[in-house]
């Protein structure tokens, strides 16, 4: 491989683990700031497992779309690193509604966050990759 292919290589890594960080940091401060289970009194409850900044994710579909200008498979490589740790953060946030006892079901639903970032992002890369 040649020096240029190095740094190419070097700058998707890079690439990669930046989105990988700022994801799971998104992540993490939106499971770490929900309210949980909270009385509202006269017998009423509001419970929040996973906080709104959640969607601040969503900020982060630029980085890969615009490696993919450069390199589609860099730019797919990232896209997962940005939708993998809201997947898991879904996946969190059903664990605490199931293990609170307040699971009734609908809690499913928070995977269409990451679904929806994922097709964002994925239509975004794409249509970056064809305007090249």
């Amino acid at each position: 491989m040649s020096a240029a292919g190095a740094r190419v290589g070097r700058r998707d890594v890079v690439g990669l683990l930046t989105v990988l960080l700022l994801s799971t940091t998104v992540a993490v401060v939106a499971l770490g700031t929900a309210d949980g289970v909270t009385s509202l009194g006269g017998g009423s409850y509001a419970t929040e497992f996973i906080s709104p900044w959640c969607w601040s994710a969503f900020l982060l579909v630029p980085l890969p779309v615009l490696t993919a200008r450069r390199r589609l498979r860099a730019a797919s490589d990232q896209g997962l690193a940005l939708v993998l740790p809201q997947v898991v953060a879904a996946a969190v946030c059903v664990a605490r509604y199931r293990s609170s006892g307040w699971g009734d079901g609908l809690e499913g639903l928070v995977f269409l966050h990451p679904l929806l970032l994922l097709a964002i992002a994925g239509g975004s890369v794409m249509g970056a990759r064809h305007r090249r």
